[in-house]
């Protein structure tokens, strides 16, 4: 089938009215917007796109994010969208890096390989093959974890989300320039806030580029994966300043990371939780039928040792949060690694859960530089 004008505008609205793009207006209308500049021929760059289509024709300042921002979430999308929706479409839509201008590809059928082999030829791949089944079926893997059978056994997607940190260029202590961080600022609305409380740091900061993760992030990460992989699973990886809320809403989703960036999982974990509330750097316990009401305080000067939060609750949509909230790294790095552990898996859902689906459990954490830690199970509140 030969790629016409009314094709390229079927496969466009296509993308626009699926699932994947239901809650993303942005999204759908720079697209569109991309895809018309690009059938006019028109010299796509960040300026035109900030004129033409955030209607923006003030002088913009040399590091605002909003194009590539919104263009790399718009990649983002497309990704997610011919890997789920769109598997099946006969043309591809393509954004290529560094790149503003749409494209096509025609996506090919896979050819009938079966019409060109031989019995003979498929004889040791067939004996090959009962052998594997003689060899899985002899060692059938125990069952999907309990606490994690929504998110193994469901056909929903599952996004892994870690926590990182929003920053600004400015200048250095040193006199350089570099990256700074301010724990009250955590998105480019609230740096932008910060700018119209104080106006004096206009052009000496800008939104940067990039944020950060700790080596939490890729401790908690190799576990998931290992984890995942073990049970014929898979799961996208995000990052929290990257992240809106509809796209948390796409499915089951997992946090991994600090609480002092005041990431969008708390409010999730606040509404969701009958007996705990997270605010700043303290959580409470409350209105419990037995336990007594409690503080627990997070954020002290220690490193190696600290309180972590897990908790399992249900979300938007039949979907579900699986979350570990700790300050330092040490916190979730040792929850991470036990709720991988099919063994402390199954002791936990034995002795704490019995029969009920979502809990809260309170650990205190204490480790040596970091890494080499030891968990202590404080509490776990059910519900």
């Amino acid at each position: 089938m030969q790629l016409t004008e009314k094709i390229e505008q079927q496969v466009v609205s296509k993308i626009k009215d699926s699932e994947t793009f239901k809650n993303a207006p942005t999204s759908r209308g720079l697209l569109q917007y991309l895809y018309e500049a690009t059938k006019r021929g028109e010299h796509l760059k960040e300026a035109v796109i900030e004129l033409e289509f955030f209607r923006n024709n003030e002088n913009q300042e040399k590091n605002n994010p909003r194009v590539r921002v919104n263009i790399y979430n718009l990649r983002k999308k497309l990704t997610a969208y011919y890997e789920t929706e769109g598997t099946t479409d006969s043309w591809q839509l393509k954004i290529d890096k560094g790149q503003y201008k749409v494209r096509f590809i025609k996506r090919q059928a896979p050819a009938g390989w079966m019409q060109k082999v031989t019995w003979s030829q498929m004889l040791p791949y067939v004996l090959l093959l009962v052998a594997l089944v003689i060899l899985v079926v002899t060692n059938i893997p125990s069952k999907t974890p309990l606490l994690w059978k929504s998110f193994l056994d469901s056909d929903k997607s599952t996004n892994l989300i870690l926590g990182d940190h929003f920053g600004a260029m400015g200048e250095t202590m040193t006199g350089g320039r570099g990256w700074t961080r301010d724990f009250e600022i955590n998105s480019v609305d609230e740096f932008y806030g910060l700018l119209e409380v104080k106006p004096e740091l206009q052009g000496v900061l800008h939104p940067a580029n990039y944020s950060y993760t700790t080596r939490m992030a890729a401790m908690a990460t190799q576990q998931f994966q290992q984890f995942f992989q073990a049970n014929d699973k898979q799961f996208s990886i995000r990052f929290s300043t990257q992240t809106t809320l509809p796209e948390i809403k796409e499915g089951n989703a997992i946090y991994a990371g600090p609480i002092k960036n005041e990431n969008q999982f708390i409010g999730f974990f606040n509404d969701a939780n009958p007996y705990f509330n997270l605010s700043g750097k303290t959580l409470k316990l409350s209105g419990h039928p037995i336990l007594k009401d409690s503080l627990f305080t997070f954020g002290t000067s220690l490193v190696d040792q600290e309180y972590a939060i897990v908790a399992k609750y249900p979300s938007i949509g039949n979907s579900e949060h699986f979350v570990f909230f700790s300050q330092h790294d040490i916190g979730v790095s040792a929850t991470v690694e036990y709720f991988t552990n099919n063994d402390n898996l199954q002791k936990f859902e034995e002795k704490y859960l019995k029969g009920h689906k979502y809990f809260t459990a309170l650990f205190k954490v204490k480790g040596q530089n970091r890494v080499d830690t030891d968990l202590k199970l404080e509490m776990v509140v059910v519900f």
